[in-house]
């Protein structure tokens, strides 16, 4: 026994130390066949066996409890031999008590009935000792031979006395029945020793399983085929408030859960998953409980292969068999709810943003008659500027908080409100009666939202205008009536009497116009016919050229030259503005290649430039494919650009300024964040808006303020571009502020185009003579 693990020692030793009672009757039998062998033979000899044998279950009663407490602590191979060996003095003084009066009686009483009975019993008593005690193979051997050996002994010397044969017989009798029960031993004992392995494999198996479906993440349940629970791991014993010893019916655990309907729901789903072909592998769903949390269940059917799983016999059907898996996805639908909402709502206001708004309109719109009437608006806050830069941002956004509650409490469901961003709002009725009720509905409006609102203290009179156009459903374009509206809109903001404008037939007119123009600016930039020319930028002693600005130029074939501040934003609102910056960027580049490397240009990006991830890899491709060095080119910004994404925005002209790009900021001290940072900003020079040159050559305070703009730029180590120098006056002050590098402005030269450039590559570095009769040449354009 010693060599096997410990636990089927144990396991043996248990099973011989099992059902005391069979000790009792054991003992009662071997004393009553002392008492008959006495009464048969009247030898008191037989009356000694009893009375050893009951010291002996004595001892043996004594042994059998003190086991019963101690097994449990039983933690060594030392110990379980101890115990056995005291089991076996037990059992063997017992069998060789009993061997002892078998001996006894076939020695001095061989053809008594006396010596039958102490055959019988010895014969039974090996059989009880094999069934009972084959989980210690030395514990049936010492009592096999205490039992058998003092009886054939005795059969043995009674036939040498005697010398009658079929004593000897009986002997040998014996011998089979000791030889028969110990084969039988120790085939029993293999039997066992093989249930207990496959036991003891069948525990690790079951508790390893226990362990590792304790331990998902997920709730697990599997169900047979008459839609019993025949497994509960622990998470989906919490997820539906059951047992995990729970094996009722699936339906009556989904009831603690789930209301009456969603039950029939998943167990329709059940029977769909586990019946149809097409439903093979994983199903699954979501469904919420009725404490408000949501889980997600998936089904799988259990294959054919799985059979092993449940045997009818025992409980358990295969057929309709399924796992459930349910995952408490509660965090994940709120995240995706609030993620729906973030998408759709605006935060600030709460309604609907701009593509919502969209999504709303055309479905109310979509369920109009034909001849249903539409009237949208596109509104906005008058002066919403001077309030952020007066009051602060926070009053602002409470601006706007406070005109999109008043829209909303209009409670008109013919109403959709929405925001387009920034202050403007947008509004649409939808299935009005007549366009004279869109007045009237857009005079309320305008009434309610145009007040004075009380805000952290301050009385603010908030006014709002508003573009309206009304149109029949069958009329409405969403995009092209909001921007008509906006037409309509641009024009009331000229008139300060008027909060509203309906859009009419003569704006009619102007939008086809515009948007005809629209249309060609879309060509222009494809084709490239818009016209890139180039104010110089020069020293300031006046005496060299050192650089351009690229300017753009359209001239459109009806309309005449249109101003590059209509057309940029023209390009933004028709999203071709990227388009525009490239033709633009990549035509400066050419030309500068073209006129040579000793003048360099800048070109201006905005905010929605650099906004763009492929922003440098757009100036490096330019740079590449016309050959030009990257110190030729500068970018000029605004402040404007860091006001969204200051981080974003400084790490581009940081790379840009790492290839060697020159970076500039323009119209420098006109803003109110520039000075703020620009500690940070990786620019290389700084421009001084024109504004500054203006009245320096009169106004004391202007001087003041050049001065120390100046001298604060050239503390940060930039270079300085003063702009917009046109008079001689101003050029001799601006001259005599120390400080400054550069000069750009009509006093050296108007704009000129790439042809004059290149012929002017010459007489821009000779003799200042030679120059002189370049420029006017220039001016004179």
């Amino acid at each position: 026994m010693r060599s096997m693990p410990l636990h089927i020692q144990k396991e043996l030793l248990d099973s011989v130390f099992g059902r005391e009672i069979v000790l009792h009757i054991g003992m009662a039998t071997y004393i009553l066949a002392s008492l008959i062998n006495f009464m048969v033979t009247q030898d008191r000899g037989f009356l000694a066996f009893p009375v050893f044998l009951f010291v002996v279950f004595v001892y043996r009663l004594y042994i059998f409890r003190a086991y019963a407490a101690a097994k449990h602590e039983i933690a060594s191979t030392e110990e379980v031999g101890g115990w056995e060996n005291h089991y076996i003095h037990g059992s063997v003084g017992a069998t060789l008590g009993l061997g002892f009066m078998g001996g006894y009686s076939a020695l001095f009483y061989p053809n008594s009935i006396a010596t039958t009975i102490c055959l019988g019993v010895v014969i039974g008593t090996m059989l009880t000792v094999v069934g009972r005690n084959f989980g210690s193979i030395r514990n049936v051997r010492y009592m096999a031979i205490a039992c058998c050996a003092p009886m054939m002994i005795g059969f043995v010397w009674g036939g040498v006395l005697t010398a009658q044969a079929y004593l000897f017989l009986a002997a040998l009798l014996l011998v089979s029945v000791y030889a028969t029960s110990m084969q039988l031993a120790r085939y029993l004992r293999s039997l066992l020793m093989k249930a207990l392995t496959a036991a003891r494999a069948s525990e690790i198996t079951s508790k390893r399983f226990n362990i590792a479906i304790s331990s998902m993440p997920n709730g697990l349940i599997m169900v047979d085929g008459d839609g019993r629970v025949v497994v509960v791991n622990a998470r989906a014993s919490e997820a539906l408030g059951i047992s995990t010893s729970y094996c009722g019916l699936l339906e009556d655990a989904l009831r603690t859960r789930f209301d009456e309907g969603d039950v029939a729901l998943i167990s329709l789903e059940l029977a769909i998953s586990v019946t149809e072909n097409e439903y093979e592998g994983v199903h699954e769903f979501e469904v919420e409980t009725i404490d408000g949390r949501w889980l997600q269940l998936e089904f799988r059917k259990l294959d054919a292969t799985d059979d092993i799983i449940f045997d009818e016999d025992t409980g358990g059907k295969h057929d309709g068999a399924a796992i459930l898996i349910i995952q408490d996805i509660t965090d994940k639908v709120r995240s995706k709810n609030d993620l729906e909402l973030a998408a759709r709502f605006d935060k600030l206001t709460g309604i609907p943003n701009r593509s919502w708004w969209e999504t709303l309109t055309k479905e109310m719109v979509g369920l109009l008659p034909p001849k249903g009437i539409v009237s949208l608006c596109i509104l906005d806050v008058d002066r919403f500027k001077l309030i952020n830069d007066t009051l602060g941002h926070h009053i602002g956004d409470e601006v706007i908080a406070g005109v999109a509650a008043r829209l909303n409490s209009i409670g008109d469901r013919r109403m959709v409100v929405g925001r387009l961003g920034g202050d403007e709002f947008v509004v649409l009725f939808g299935g009005l009666a007549t366009r004279a009720e869109a007045n009237d509905l857009h005079d309320r409006v305008f009434g309610l939202i145009s007040s004075t609102y009380e805000i952290d203290g301050h009385n603010i009179d908030v006014r709002c205008s508003g573009g309206v156009i009304v149109r029949e459903r069958q009329e409405f374009n969403l995009h092209a009536d909001m921007s008509r509206a906006d037409m309509a809109l641009y024009k009331v903001k000229r008139n300060p009497n008027q909060a509203w404008m309906l859009f009419d037939e003569a704006m009619e007119e102007e939008y086809i116009s515009t948007s005809r123009i629209k249309h060609d600016l879309k060509d222009a930039i494809a084709q490239g016919t818009l016209e890139v020319v180039y104010q110089p930028i020069f020293d300031v002693s006046g005496d060299r050229m050192v650089s351009t600005e690229a300017l753009c130029r359209w001239k459109h074939y009806e309309a005449g030259y249109i101003p590059p501040s209509q057309f940029v934003a023209m390009a933004e609102e028709i999203g071709v503005i990227g388009k525009l910056t490239e033709y633009v960027l990549r035509t400066a580049c050419r030309d500068c290649s073209a006129w040579g490397a000793d003048v360099a240009v800048s070109v201006n990006l905005s905010a929605l430039d650099l906004a763009r991830d492929d922003i440098v890899g757009m100036i490096r491709k330019a740079l590449d494919d016309f050959d030009l060095p990257a110190s030729c080119l500068c970018i000029e910004v605004t402040e404007t650009v860091f006001v969204k994404d200051f981080a974003k925005t400084a790490a581009t002209l940081r790379t840009l300024k790492g290839m060697g790009v020159k970076t500039s900021l323009d119209d420098f001290g006109t803003g109110y964040s520039s000075l703020s940072y620009l500690g940070r900003l990786p620019v290389s020079r700084v421009k001084i808006d024109r504004s500054f040159v203006l009245d320096i050559v009169k106004d004391p305070k202007v001087q003041r303020l050049f001065r120390g703009t100046v001298s604060l730029a050239k503390e940060l180590e930039f270079e300085i571009i003063v702009e917009g120098v046109e008079a001689a006056d101003q050029l001799e002050y601006v001259r005599a502020v120390p400080g400054v590098d550069m000069i750009q402005g009509y006093i050296f030269s108007k704009v000129v185009t790439v042809e004059k450039m290149v012929d002017g590559y010459e007489l821009r570095n000779s003799s200042r003579s030679a120059r002189d009769a370049w420029v006017p040449r220039l001016v004179g354009r």
